[in-house]
């Protein structure tokens, strides 16, 4: 554990920061060039600091088409990659940019793409980068040379210093190579210095000399124009790693990119966590979600918990203290071996918490499966998450909101068991909790959905949830 107390102070320091006139600079700077910023979504979870864009969760033509014509410069595409096999991934991934392209040769629009995963490093790397790229290349567009890695999401304490990534825990900055979600069974690994996570997670493939850096000394003391002189002399370079405490260091970053793309004329690939679209996109603050923004029926809402690492736990403990919530455990073993008899369990109980006025907490087995086959695993996961969208398809009451936690969870709950293609992200309701609305000719007309990401939140989080939707 490693503990960082000037750069904390920092942090307090840089949250009352005012860089307004950066941000409006890339905001003239994107309409100028005629830019659309492209998110592929490894998971539901990568609008969590964005608002007033569209979330699509396919990539059919129609929705894309939408999505160009929208006002804002960002739109996300959820590709969801996290909860595939590599192959299935990359697959999925190509076929997505190809789309986008070729409904862009209609639209003209100089593309920016982000491939926005887990800010604790798991997901596939570089797996889905390269492929985004690879596709452009075979599409005879340019595209500079280097790949940009910028992992830090601030709202939730992700941060990068010295090429290495940290997560904050209370008064301490912990390397993420010494969290549990380095142990990740999938997507493990060792080293916390981007550099050396590019070298392992590339088998060497990449070495050290090919890999620059912008730091936070940089960032903090250099203008626009120099950072940008920086980023030319980095361009030979096939990953360049982003050091950031806040955004006012992505918004330099952010202004210095757009000139150089202005200069080359060049499309762009990213790998992010989900601070960076924020500040690249030039979107301002939106203050938190209120009840009155949400809800618009009385009734009881419902969660659902799938996510399994620590914080979700904790943080579904605190929820099933609460004396107006009715807990639901989902046992796995019972799930795998009799989900006929366990669904008309669950129903009844469901049914039980409405006559008691008791707010409802489906939660999935703590106790998480673990597997030497990674395909293994994968369609376990799926069996569970396909449960899940069932207990959504047969609720036995229409919910006012439904609240879901963790990534595959909230994936396949927003694209099975309610359908939606395409969504404008409302905003968030804690920082780094995103919501999305029905549409209005919904089954579930002007439903709150509350993509609550595992890894976020104090420990009472979704006791705040809770507490304001009440």
């Amino acid at each position: 554990m490693t503990t960082h107390r000037s750069f904390l102070q920092t942090l307090s320091d840089n949250a009352s920061l005012s860089c307004e006139s950066l941000r409006k600079d890339i905001t003239k700077a994107l309409k100028k060039q005629n830019i659309k910023l492209v998110v592929l979504d490894d998971d539901p979870t990568g609008i969590q600091t964005v608002h007033d864009c569209l979330l699509l969760t396919n990539s059919k033509p129609e929705n894309l088409e939408k999505a160009f014509n929208d006002e804002s410069p960002i739109f996300y595409v959820l590709t969801n990659t996290r909860s595939m096999s590599a192959d299935v991934a990359e697959k999925v991934t190509a076929e997505a940019v190809k789309a986008i392209v070729e409904c862009n040769r209609k639209q003209g629009f100089k593309l920016v793409f982000i491939s926005r995963s887990d800010s604790t490093l798991r997901g596939h790397f570089p797996l889905e980068p390269d492929t985004i790229r690879h596709v452009l290349e075979n599409e005879q567009l340019p595209v500079l040379t280097s790949t940009y890695f910028i992992p830090s999401f601030f709202e939730a304490g992700r941060y990068t210093i010295d090429g290495i990534h940290y997560l904050k825990d209370k008064d301490d900055l912990i390397p993420v190579s010494e969290t549990e979600f380095a142990a990740d069974s999938v997507f493990g690994y060792h080293h916390s210095k981007l550099s050396e996570y590019i070298t392992e997670k590339t088998h060497g493939q990449v070495k050290t000399e090919q890999i620059g850096s912008l730091t936070l000394d940089e960032l903090r003391r250099n203008t626009v124009q120099e950072i940008l002189t920086s980023l030319q002399n980095l361009m030979n370079k096939t990953w360049i790693t982003v050091d950031a405490l806040g955004y006012d260091q992505l918004w330099k970053f952010s202004a210095a990119l757009l000139k150089l793309l202005g200069e080359t004329n060049a499309y762009v690939v990213l790998r992010t966590s989900s601070s960076l679209p924020r500040a690249l996109s030039g979107m301002g603050n939106k203050a938190l979600l209120k009840r009155e923004d949400l809800i618009s029926k009385l009734g009881s809402g419902i969660f659902i918990v799938g996510s399994h690492v620590k914080k979700s736990s904790n943080q579904l403990s605190i929820l099933l203290g609460s004396k107006t919530t009715k807990g639901i455990e989902l046992d796995v073993n019972q799930l795998l071996k009799e989900p006929d008899t366990l669904m008309i369990s669950i129903l009844n109980e469901l049914k039980d918490a409405k006559k008691s006025k008791l707010t409802p907490v489906v939660f999935t087995s703590r106790e998480e499966l673990r597997y030497t086959d990674i395909k293994e695993r994968l369609l376990t996961g799926s069996k569970i998450s396909d449960f899940l969208v069932r207990i959504v398809r047969e609720l036995p009451f229409e919910p006012s909101y439904i609240v879901a936690k963790g990534g595959i969870t909230s994936h396949d709950i927003l694209t099975k068991g309610l359908e939606i293609e395409t969504a404008t992200v409302a905003g968030q309701i804690l920082p780094g909790v995103p919501v999305v609305k029905t549409a209005a000719n919904h089954r579930y007309p002007n439903l709150p959905y509350i993509i609550f990401p595992g890894n976020v939140g104090e420990t009472d989080a979704l006791m705040q949830v809770l507490e304001k939707l009440a």
